[in-house]
């Protein structure tokens, strides 16, 4: 779309009911999908905004180049809205890329302002879809501030997934990006969490145990048995 070439629509399979089943009727009605390659950027910055994006499946990216030149990741959206700021800004404020294959619905973003200032329990659903991202930035930005990648891990099982088990929606390289480590710190604190007893994993599936467990001892080797001696100075 921003780069010149219209995003193609794409058609739902027979069985599907559409991600918007939950959905308020009057915003169901306005979107429409379409499909991302890998690379492609969704908008840019300084455009316009004339759509709403909800992201299906894959990955889109907010992206802004930093003062030295480095691509700063803002946001990682592999379902959901994509930029809801853009809803009232006259332009947007960084690149949005897809860096997987991505469903995408769009919504005219005129009709969707018509859409809240006339319904108000359109109005309500919309807030609380804002306050849910803003919970989640706070957590993301606590878990940030945390200095070891033990307590980054921990944190994130505990808010991210359900009675202590979370299930990894991404790889795990992807995963340490997000909680700001490399790959390599996250794979030894993985490794030491397991053995100290305070973390199972089954794939992409990580468990907190509640009790560390006691650490495995091994047993030393006995040979056959020997009668005992009499130190000196004793009678028998």
């Amino acid at each position: 779309m921003a780069s010149g070439r219209r995003i193609p629509p794409t058609r739902a399979p027979a069985a599907y009911d559409g991600p918007f089943v939950d959905w308020p009727a009057d915003l169901a009605c306005l979107g429409a999908p379409a499909r991302l390659d890998a690379g492609e950027s969704l908008f840019l910055r300084g455009r316009a905004p004339t759509y709403m994006f909800w992201v299906e499946c894959g990955e889109v990216q907010l992206q802004r180049a930093s003062p030295d030149g480095r691509q700063v990741i803002l946001q990682r959206v592999r379902q959901g809205f994509v930029a809801e700021a853009s809803l009232q800004a006259a332009r947007y404020h960084c690149d949005a890329v897809a860096t997987k294959s991505s469903a995408i619905w769009r919504f005219p973003r005129e009709c969707m302002l018509q859409a809240l200032r006339a319904t108000p329990e359109l109005a309500l659903w919309w807030a609380a879809r804002l306050a849910e991202q803003l919970r989640g930035a706070r957590l993301s930005l606590e878990r940030l501030n945390l200095k070891g990648a033990r307590d980054r891990i921990l944190h994130a099982i505990d808010t991210d997934g359900t009675c202590g088990r979370l299930t990894l929606a991404c790889t795990r390289r992807d995963w340490a990006a997000e909680l700001g480590l490399t790959p390599e710190a996250l794979y030894r604190s993985l490794a030491r969490l397991q053995r100290d007893g305070l973390l199972q994993i089954h794939g992409r599936e990580l468990q907190r145990l509640t009790e560390p467990a006691a650490p495995c001892r091994r047993l030393p080797t006995r040979g056959p048995s020997r009668p005992l001696r009499c130190s000196r100075g004793t009678r028998t």
